[in-house]
């Protein structure tokens, strides 16, 4: 054989020891990439992170349970009354689940007083009658309209009801929840902001709308406000915004407090771009859903006589109408379970708002906030789960006050795991690597497409909670708490994707 084939053949001979050598290797030895966590290792992690310089003057608390049997595999310093911020989400929604049922829908009525004569002309106004609907208007939720089906659809509802004039006006009535909107312990910093808003008894389009920028050619110079979507009529803004380095995405924030029209709007947008927008909070959700109507009636050829109103301006005014209502159509939401479901995927603040105070409206018949907090606490004591060190301000978990343990979080997460509406429930948590707020958390590690958590994070906050399956399928919950660190969030997160990298591979 000539010496060219010669060496082909040795070369193929020891190249197919070698990957028998190599496959060989792999299915006999695992790589410590592949072995399973030791629950003495996963302790040791834990215990270890807690140490580290960054948490010297902070709090960190660890807790993973056996949803099955309810022992505590894991349980460091979880007695600690501690902040969660998003996190409380996860409470808002098993509890919404429980006491409203997964298929509860929020419903909006649209209503007229007076008379309605013969030729269609009404005398009196047309109501948006909310129910805390947050939905209303947003298309977010499966199965709700956006802003523009919505009109359209209310204003064919109008028409068919036989409505071709309104001598009165379009009112917006909130009064499903009380006025005085704003939780305790929200922060100035954050409640002129979308994600900022308060739920209301009508709510529209997320509560938000958009203000849109031209920036200037070059960073540092100033960028102009062109106009907002939705219109906010008579909405003035201070707007002190310059430009930013290109790539340097929104880093605006506006001020400002419900009810009121200034804003005054901080920071940069950033150049390269022709148009750039930036969110913020509805001033007055009801008034800006009656506009909204009105100016939809007004182009189908529905004249109306006033300015809108809600029944909020409409009582200031000592001018409430008190004749009795005529019901023509309900809008229902979503049922609960979609609302859930973007709640936790998504974090929305508003969500988890507008059903607390339905809770408090259904068990005290009281749409604040305080009411919703007792109802969800007094709901929780009445299953027996631990109390002790639970603090709830809000729905959403924006208020710093908001506080709990991690013993209080799992026992909540564990009780859901046997009930009928926990399928719902499971299925709107983020999953880790793929969806949600949890996209771009243990990407490439053991946890991706296993873990499934909500996330909360606000300044010095980061935690996380919800459930993984082991390696032979047990379901278990978690929660993993980080306070007052010295360092980004970033840090922080590591730590936390290397604990859940190593849980996932429990026996």
């Amino acid at each position: 054989m000539p010496n060219p084939f010669r060496r082909l053949a040795r070369n193929g001979l020891f190249a197919f020891l070698l990957v028998g050598a190599c496959a060989q290797t792999s299915e006999t030895v695992p790589t410590k990439a592949d072995q399973p966590t030791t629950l003495p290792e996963l302790r040791a992690e834990v215990v270890k992170a807690g140490e580290d310089s960054m948490l010297k003057y902070g709090q960190w608390s660890v807790r993973i349970v056996n949803t099955k049997t309810g022992e505590a595999l894991v349980d460091h310093n979880t007695r600690r009354s501690l902040v969660i911020a998003s996190n409380l989400k996860t409470v808002t929604t098993a509890t919404a689940l429980a006491m409203l049922g997964e298929d509860y829908q929020f419903k909006t009525e649209l209503q007229y007083d007076g008379q309605l004569k013969p030729d269609g002309t009404l005398a009196g106004n047309l109501y948006i009658r909310g129910g805390g609907d947050p939905t209303l208007g947003a298309g977010r939720a499966a199965g709700s309209l956006g802003l523009g089906e919505l009109m359209n659809l209310w204003a064919t509802q109008v028409k068919a009801a036989g409505i071709k004039r309104i001598d009165g006006m379009v009112v917006g009535d909130a009064d499903v929840f009380d006025d005085n909107v704003i939780p305790s312990g929200w922060q100035w910093s954050d409640i002129g902001n979308y994600y900022g808003s308060p739920a209301f008894g009508l709510n529209v389009n997320d509560n938000l709308y958009r203000l849109t920028f031209r920036p200037g050619a070059r960073a540092g110079e100033p960028a102009k406000v062109l106009r907002t979507d939705p219109p906010m009529h008579g909405m003035e803004f201070d707007n002190e915004v310059t430009t930013g380095a290109p790539g340097s995405g929104d880093n605006a924030y506006i001020y400002g407090v419900p009810y009121t029209d200034l804003r005054l709007v901080q920071g940069t947008v950033p150049a390269g771009v022709k148009e750039f927008n930036i969110k913020g909070a509805i001033t007055d959700p009801p008034l800006t859903c009656a506009e909204l109507l009105h100016d939809r009636l007004v182009a189908s050829g529905i004249g109306i006589d006033k300015l809108p109103a809600t029944t909020r301006l409409l009582r200031q005014r000592k001018a409430m109408p008190t004749a009795g209502r005529t019901t023509f159509y309900t809008h229902p939401s979503p049922p609960l379970r979609e609302i859930v479901n973007q709640t936790n995927l998504q974090s929305m603040n508003l969500y988890a708002e507008a059903m607390l105070k339905m809770m408090g409206v259904v068990t005290y018949k009281d749409g604040t906030t305080v009411s919703g907090t007792m109802a969800v606490e007094g709901f929780w004591r009445q299953k027996g789960v631990d109390l002790g060190g639970f603090f709830m301000r809000d729905g959403s978990g924006l208020s710093r006050s908001n506080a709990l343990t991690a013993t209080t979080l799992t026992s909540i997460l564990q009780y859901a795991t046997g009930q009928p509406f926990f399928n719902a429930y499971y299925a709107s948590f983020p999953v880790a690597g793929v969806s949600g707020t949890m996209t771009n958390v243990g990407r490439g590690t053991a946890a991706e497409g296993n873990v499934r958590a909500k996330t909360g994070t606000i300044e010095r906050v980061t935690s996380y909670s919800g459930y993984f399956k082991t390696r032979s399928g047990q379901l278990m919950t978690f929660a993993i708490i980080a306070n007052d660190y010295d360092g980004e969030s970033r840090a922080i997160r590591r730590k936390i994707e290397k604990i859940m990298g190593m849980m996932v591979k429990l026996p």
